[in-house]
């Protein structure tokens, strides 16, 4: 059997397929090594992912990660899995790989991730060559929902919101300065919590105030990552993730007012993946 994992910094999906017919599949929170310890993947594996799969029937395993991006984080997903699949192979790669061969298959394009966080690669079929480093919610993630989150919190914090706006985020949330500082600094995965502010954003993006602070978002992805890799404008480009799959329209739209043409969007991976595996 081989087991296929798709895993964000948000949740990860497990599929088990055995003579290309899916057995099982399996949602978990996610395991990105720049959030997660070795305590806290044995934790998550035993607690949501053990009591559905039998490990000793598993054979080979490939995971595509957030975060599984160096040696030292692909080390950290490796053991975690090694203490419970003894007999299986295990093969870590970045998550953008995993966009690249879920969009493309063995073909050629610009690979982009638009979740929790963001990526952007060329893809030549089998390898990917990147130009510019995500760097994560703090300095980068530029048109993901943390990034989005961020921007949103930012405007509100500062009472930049429009009326309207900031009396439906108040009556949803009924936040405190301090609940909100405390999630930021004090808790861990503040770029989820951020990111968890789409739930508000999606609804209302027709709004005018909204739809520009969307539009700015992807633009200024574009600016980050697209436009570094040459004759972006002539080559296929394909999407992958929640907030490139919830604002699509607007995301297509901005594409095009910059001279690119979206290829694809995908709201996850993994149904590609799987494919790719059989």
């Amino acid at each position: 059997m081989k087991l296929i994992a798709d895993s964000g910094s948000t949740k990860t999906t497990w599929v088990l397929i055995e003579n290309g017919i899916t057995k099982a599949t399996v949602h978990t929170v996610g395991m990105n090594p720049y959030f997660n310890t070795s305590e806290s993947l044995d934790a998550i594996l035993n607690a949501e992912l053990l009591p559905y799969i039998v490990p000793d029937h598993v054979r080979e395993i490939h995971f595509y990660g957030a975060g599984c991006s160096t040696e030292k984080n692909d080390n950290l997903i490796t053991e975690a899995l090694e203490q419970y699949f003894h007999k299986a192979s295990i093969s870590v790669y970045h998550d953008i790989m995993g966009a690249a061969r879920a969009l493309f298959g063995d073909g050629e394009g610009i690979s982009c991730i638009l979740g929790t966080g963001c990526n952007c690669c060329y893809y030549d079929g089998k390898k990917i060559y990147t130009r510019v480093d995500s760097l994560g919610y703090l300095f980068g993630d530029e048109g993901a929902g943390s990034y989005l989150g961020k921007t949103f919190m930012a405007a509100y914090l500062k009472k930049q919101l429009p009326q309207d706006l900031r009396v439906a985020f108040d009556e949803t949330y009924n936040y405190a300065l301090d609940d909100i500082l405390n999630a930021l600094y004090n808790r861990p995965y503040p770029n989820r919590f951020l990111a968890a502010f789409s739930e508000f954003i999606v609804p209302r993006q027709e709004h005018p105030y909204l739809y520009q602070l969307i539009r700015d978002s992807f633009l200024a992805f574009f600016d980050a990552q697209v436009k570094h890799y040459d004759n972006y404008q002539d080559l296929p480009i394909g999407f992958v993730g929640s907030i490139a799959h919830f604002y699509e329209p607007i995301l297509r739209k901005a594409a095009l007012d910059e001279g690119i043409v979206v290829h694809t969007i995908l709201q996850a991976p993994i149904a590609g993946l799987v494919a790719y595996h059989r």
